[in-house]
């Protein structure tokens, strides 16, 4: 049974963005480690051709835009409820999602 006298959640976490921003975060980082992963192991095999190259971009572009999704919900959620004046900081939370995105970016 739920408890009668819980504390809830944090306001500040009870944003609609906060509903899909971190699940569309991990299907992006799951999606590129699965290209990354197959990519790694067909060049230890020394077998990259284009059927290996199909099968990492079948899953690097939605891992992609999953990624691209998560960061933007997080974006706004930031702008909306931490009330810092702006979309972007460059604080290590933000650059530890930016740089797999701008990877998977130049992979594309």
């Amino acid at each position: 049974p739920p408890a009668i006298e819980g504390r809830d959640l944090n306001p500040m976490l009870q944003h609609p963005g906060l509903i899909f921003h971190p699940p569309l975060l991990y299907l992006g980082y799951g999606g590129l480690m699965v290209a990354a992963s197959v990519a790694l192991a067909s060049l230890l095999r020394g077998e990259f051709d284009g059927a290996c190259a199909r099968i990492c971009w079948r899953w690097a572009l939605p891992g992609w835009s999953a990624l691209t999704a998560g960061i933007i919900l997080g974006s706004w959620w930031a702008y909306c409820e931490l009330g810092w004046g702006g979309w972007w900081f460059w604080d290590p939370v933000e650059n530890a999602s930016l740089l797999p995105w701008l990877s998977a970016t130049a992979l594309l």
